[in-house]
């Protein structure tokens, strides 16, 4: 199972798989949002996901190496072009930035497909990866959320 298969499942499903039911997860609940998220951190790691109020997966964040290479094969020491070459032109991009008071941020692309996009942002001063973010569609900055 690759981490994207992941993304609408229950966080039970996740938590319950290999490798994730040996690692320490702490639970919290964001109730100050127009709709609660419920949030799981594995920090020792370097991964967290982040849930609706159903706790159905919707965002994961990958922040190291540290995961299994059958659930994400990109190593975190890709530069740039690479993952370009790998995943294609970007849907969309931003140049590195500095906020004053949230400090630097690297390059990024993001990669839309019809049901998730990965955003892939970049170290701030080294050409090689410093988050991937894996989310499902309907969640994507500038997507529609879609009536059922």
């Amino acid at each position: 199972m690759r981490l994207l298969d992941f993304l609408g499942k229950s966080a039970s499903y996740l938590l319950s798989s290999d490798p994730f039911k040996r690692w320490n997860f702490e639970r919290s609940v964001d109730d100050d949002l127009p709709e609660q998220t419920i949030n799981y951190a594995a920090n020792q790691q370097g991964f967290s996901f982040a849930c609706d109020s159903d706790e159905t997966i919707n965002t994961i964040f990958v922040e190291s190496d540290g995961i299994d290479r059958s659930l994400i094969d990109i190593p975190f020491s890709t530069k740039r072009w690479e993952v370009q070459s790998m995943l294609g032109v970007p849907s969309k991009s931003g140049k590195p930035h500095s906020d004053r008071i949230l400090g630097e941020y690297g390059a990024w692309d993001r990669y839309d497909q019809e049901h998730h996009s990965i955003h892939v942002e970049y170290a701030p001063r080294a050409d090689r990866i410093r988050r991937i973010t894996i989310m499902r569609a309907d969640v994507a900055p500038g997507s529609f959320k879609r009536s059922n």
